[in-house]
């Protein structure tokens, strides 16, 4: 392959990504290879979750529909560690301050440096970036805000008459103890301005762990991060921002989770059985999954090992749909059209990777979605496999696109199809015999199709319709009756059509901000050196719990003014939301949508 012309591998909007490194701590997996070994025997990691995760005295309840409690006791989680992560460049000051999630992608980011050949303590300097599909560690944001704001909860204590008349003329002094009580198990800021917590913090903790200097964020998709993640950074190095990226999924599973989905009826409580009839629901787990990626020009110029290439990554909305809950095919099969292109032939598929999360109305709208898209394109003799490893780990809410992803790669790279677990009867909500798929019961070798490289596509879907679809190819070093369709350029379709030169226009703006409610009266005040900070009006949060002018309580503020959006108020009309849902909703949703 090192003969091949390398302008080969160049397009005039975009080209082939290479996958360099991987390595996934996963349900019943803590490196690539038991991974393997769990996927390819066809088993599932999925238990029943310990006390630490769920307590079932507070959150269980056997019946559905119970407010704040979940009737779902199973899910996919890590091993526990025998060993503290490692701190790679943090100081101990700045490991101590992260929250554990963070830590564990440091220590999975460094097994895939590993693997792709990068000593993890002297790649500092190296022009990377880090893309993380997350949204909150391990609770630990959560608890802090709570620890915050248990005085004000606690305060509502005095309105419940039964509490008044047991504590009596107590009331005060059993509210605070039992608060002090309660925060002593709580975590702590820290002089350094502590815990480091927040979503972001996950890219920016592994920047920081192994001195990357790219950019870093993470991307909150809901279950599509990860991939969200890595179209992100396929922009960035189509572009030439960086020369590596560094993308990957971190998810914890808690019981608030639990909670979530048991509000909507939509876990189950009984098991993951992707594609089956009597799926009845998700089960949630958590896991982190990291791959290290270049374009394939780059990857081959600086004589890389590559696990694989990605082709194609197409990702869209469903725009306008009946619900938050309800998916719907439109939006599927856009991304799946913008993923394949003009150049990417769907009949060479081999392996389908589905979103497929065991709920019976998702499944049939993904596999019909994928039918109407792709039918076309293959003959009526030809069948594709189609899978999902939430049959195996449950699923691991933004980490699934990558995880989904790593399987892909690893049935490629051993020539195997591996089997899905609990198939007992299919989903009668599939017309199968009218599609060209096949859900694999046994474990089957994965054949070259005209002795063509092999390839598969990744779906993944977030809740309210947020789609990804990524097309990868295994690498073939050595057939160079292959090389033109080894190291075709994917069409701009599929990736950018952006160039570095290009300008960028604005062509619209709009500004809701304190006392400003317009971008006129923004520009009036601008002028006019006007401000519009004001004390923590009396709707916000009770200022008497949480100020304290000498900063001596950890859980207090100094500070008791800011910049507060006051007058607006939404027009539900403006876009025909009903007033029930604007009610239910976060007023910044509706601040945004204006």
């Amino acid at each position: 392959m090192n003969e091949v012309n390398k302008e080969q591998c160049r397009s005039d909007h975009g080209e082939p990504l290479a996958v360099i490194g991987m390595a996934v701590r996963l349900p019943g997996a803590d490196s690539i290879d038991e991974f393997w070994d769990l996927v390819a025997d066809g088993r599932s990691a999925i238990t029943e979750l310990p006390e630490e995760r769920l307590n079932k005295k507070l959150f269980f309840n056997e019946e559905k529909g119970v407010r704040g409690k979940t009737y779902s006791s199973i899910g996919g989680i890590v091993s526990p560690r025998t060993t503290p992560p490692g701190q790679w460049r943090l100081t101990k000051e700045q490991s101590e301050d992260c929250d554990a999630a963070h830590l564990e992608l440091c220590d999975v980011a460094a097994t895939a440096f590993s693997q792709a050949g990068y000593d993890p303590l002297t790649i500092s300097g190296f022009r990377a970036g880090v893309y993380v599909g997350h949204t909150r560690g391990t609770g630990l944001s959560g608890d802090v805000m709570y620890g915050t704001m248990l005085s004000d909860a606690a305060s509502w204590l005095h309105e419940v008459d039964e509490f008044k008349k047991a504590a009596g003329e107590r009331a005060d002094e059993c509210i605070d103890a039992a608060v002090t009580a309660e925060r002593a198990r709580l975590p702590r800021r820290t002089a350094n301005g502590g815990p480091a917590a927040d979503a972001q913090r996950c890219s920016a903790t592994v920047a920081r762990a192994f001195g990357l200097d790219g950019p870093c964020m993470a991307l909150n998709a809901a279950c599509s991060s990860s991939l969200f993640a890595l179209a992100a950074a396929a922009d960035d190095l189509a572009l030439g921002r960086t020369d590596m990226a560094v993308v990957g999924g971190s998810s914890h599973c808690r019981f608030d989770s639990l909670v979530l989905f048991s509000k909507a009826q939509s876990v189950s409580a009984t098991g993951s059985r992707p594609f089956d009839a009597s799926a009845d629901g998700l089960v949630t787990a958590e896991g982190y999954v990291v791959v290290l990626v270049k374009t394939l020009r780059k990857a081959l110029e600086d004589g890389n090992t590559i696990q694989a290439v990605i082709r194609g990554i197409g990702v869209s909305s469903d725009g306008r749909g009946k619900s938050l809950w309800a998916p719907r095919q439109e939006g599927q099969i856009a991304a799946i059209e913008r993923a394949h292109a003009d150049l990417l032939d769907p009949a060479r598929l081999g392996y389908i990777e589905a979103h497929a999360t065991s709920t019976s109305v998702g499944d049939a709208t993904e596999v019909n979605a994928l039918a109407r898209a792709l039918k076309s394109h293959i003959a009526d003799d030809v069948t594709i496999p189609i899978g999902s490893v939430k049959a195996n780990i449950g699923h691991t809410l933004e980490t699934a696109g990558l995880a989904g992803l790593v399987k892909a790669i690893l049935c490629m790279k051993h020539g195997t199809i591996p089997p899905v677990p609990g198939i007992r009867e299919l989903n009668p909500a599939v017309d199968w015999q009218s599609t060209p798929f096949v859900v694999p019961t046994q474990k089957r070798e994965w054949l070259r199709k005209d002795g063509l490289p092999r390839r598969a596509a990744v779906n993944s879907f977030g809740i309210g319709g947020l789609n990804a679809h990524v097309v990868v190819e295994e690498f073939v070093k050595d057939i160079k009756s292959q090389q033109p369709e080894a190291i075709r350029p994917v069409d701009s379709k599929a990736f950018t059509r952006v160039s570095a030169d290009d300008d960028v226009a604005i062509v619209g703006r709009s500004v809701l901000a304190p006392g400003h409610l317009s971008a006129e009266q923004m520009w009036s005040k601008l002028v006019d050196w006007e401000h519009d900070f004001s004390k923590v009006p009396s709707d916000r949060w009770n200022v008497d719990a949480v100020y304290d002018r000498t900063a001596a309580s950890n859980w207090k503020t100094v500070q008791n003014c800011g910049g507060f959006i006051e007058g607006f108020s939404y027009d539900w009309r403006t876009h025909k939301i009903p007033p029930k849902q604007i009610a239910a909703a976060d007023p910044l949703q509706f601040l945004l949508l204006e």
